[in-house]
């Protein structure tokens, strides 16, 4: 899959993924707008039963109590007469209850008494209580009176005026003569948004979830996706190199062979030792060169199994140097050791691997050293009476910052312009951490750019007595 259709197919993810995401925005709005809107419809009930039961306590009160009992008395005896009407009021009717009002507020209010004598602070909070009870609605309010010119006339104490966000305004007396001062009772609701947001809490939660939980998916399967991408690269480049790598020693041999079979080749008899010599030499990295890859193979599969057993680790270093010998001095490598912490020391360890991840670490101080006064150091040191320290140094190239957290991916090689300038497969760091880790160790890397780069590799000590 090239780059371009990765990126397409990014782009459409990203769109979808946004276009989700906003429905579910819009919807979370509507869904809180339809809440808001249902809120405020119960709130004008529970107004509008409120005064409702105002009017018909005062209707109720002005008879009991004989106030203007001539129009009273007239009023009663009016309604005695109609059994109709007494029947439906006994059903509780609409109709009963609207005519029973407006007949006897018809009568009374022509005194237009004031407020206080109407409805009192403690009768509105009463039926405020029943009402809100009734709803099902258990949320803190205030509220005060006012009249037709916003004069407050009297207020629970916690009312505020100004915030008609959480005020809900309903008339007071609305059967009340058109001549007659008017009364508006406002309700003071300051923690209305806190109710709304706890209705629709978990459908927001829930949203919120769903939605990062699609971001977080889609953001992780890009990235798997271009990470699976570099692989397959590193991968192909992998094969490039290995294909390159192996036909160099083939080509070797098969060079040797030809000019020992050749009989035209003068002096073929002297020449014999070099050519048996060279494919010796040959054929020793063609199989240390199958054997690296086997070895990742093994590892990969899960079934590498470590033979450890004491290893004389200063031996050990010892002899991966000394297989060196011959391209340190053709590279004219200047290489300083510091071994003497190493000895009476002993590590438990697979004596082959260990091997293998000290003569990656050199094979790679030796490749990429400076072209002038190129320069390798290893030392030694004790970490503490448990473990030991062995740090391989050189002033080659060095590392980038951001190359310097890849090199010990499996198939990693840093860039160096040419893919043949330097040879390996990218496999030696991968496989020297991974023994390392096995071996209960660590193994680091810090570098500088133009500076060289020190690799140090930590390990479990057994010392001798």
């Amino acid at each position: 899959m090239n780059k371009r259709l990765i990126w397409a197919l990014a782009g459409a993810i990203a769109v979808c993924t946004l276009s989700l995401i906003y429905v579910q925005f819009t919807w979370i709005v509507s869904v809180k707008q339809a809440e808001e809107g249902s809120f405020a419809k119960r709130i004008n009930t529970i107004l509008a039963n409120v005064i409702a039961d105002i009017e018909e306590e005062e209707a109720y009160s002005y008879i009991v109590q004989g106030a203007q009992r001539n129009q009273a008395d007239e009023l009663l005896s009016t309604l005695k007469e109609n059994s109709q009407f007494i029947e439906e009021w006994k059903m509780n009717t609409a109709l009963a209850r609207e005519s029973f009002l407006q007949g006897i507020l018809t009568r009374i209010l022509n005194s237009n008494l004031p407020i206080g004598e109407r409805v009192s602070l403690n009768k509105i909070q009463s039926l405020l209580e029943k009402e809100f009870e009734k709803e099902g609605i258990d949320i803190p309010y205030e509220f005060g009176v006012t009249d037709q010119l916003g004069e407050l006339l009297f207020r629970t104490e916690g009312f505020q005026e100004m915030e008609p966000e959480y005020t809900y305004i309903i008339m007071l007396f609305p059967k009340d003569p058109e001549y007659a001062t008017r009364y508006f009772l406002n309700v003071y609701i300051p923690y209305k948004s806190s109710f709304i947001l706890q209705k629709t809490r978990l459908l927001i939660i829930v949203s919120i979830l769903l939605s990062l939980i699609i971001t977080v998916t889609f953001a992780g399967n890009l990235l798997i996706i271009f990470r699976q991408k570099r692989f397959s690269e590193m991968k192909n480049d992998f094969v490039n190199n290995i294909t390159h790598e192996l036909k160099t020693p083939i080509t070797t041999i098969s060079l040797a062979a030809q000019m020992l079979y050749d009989p035209n080749i003068s002096n073929k008899e002297q020449k014999i030792p070099y050519l048996s010599n060279t494919i010796l030499v040959e054929s020793k990295r063609l199989q240390f060169l199958v054997e690296q890859v086997l070895q990742i193979a093994i590892f990969e599969r899960g079934n590498l199994r470590l033979n450890c057993k004491e290893t004389d680790l200063l031996l050990l270093l010892i002899n991966v140097i000394q297989h060196f010998t011959i391209q340190i001095e053709k590279k004219k490598i200047t290489l300083q050791t510091e071994l003497d912490p190493l000895k009476n020391i002993t590590v438990w360890a697979d004596e082959l691997h260990l091997t293998n991840v000290f003569t990656n670490l050199l094979d790679n101080a030796i490749k990429y050293q400076n072209k002038q006064d190129p320069y390798i150091k290893i030392t030694a040191k004790n970490v503490n009476d448990n473990y030991i320290q062995i740090e391989i140094k050189d002033n080659g190239g060095g590392i980038s910052h951001e190359n310097l957290k890849k090199v010990f991916d499996k198939f990693y090689r840093v860039p160096t312009g040419n893919v043949h300038a330097v040879k390996g497969f990218g496999l030696g760091l991968s496989y020297a951490k991974k023994i390392a880790e096995m071996l209960h160790g660590t193994i680091e890397v810090s570098s500088e750019l133009g500076k060289g780069s020190t690799f140090t590799v930590i390990l479990p000590v057994m010392r001798k007595k």
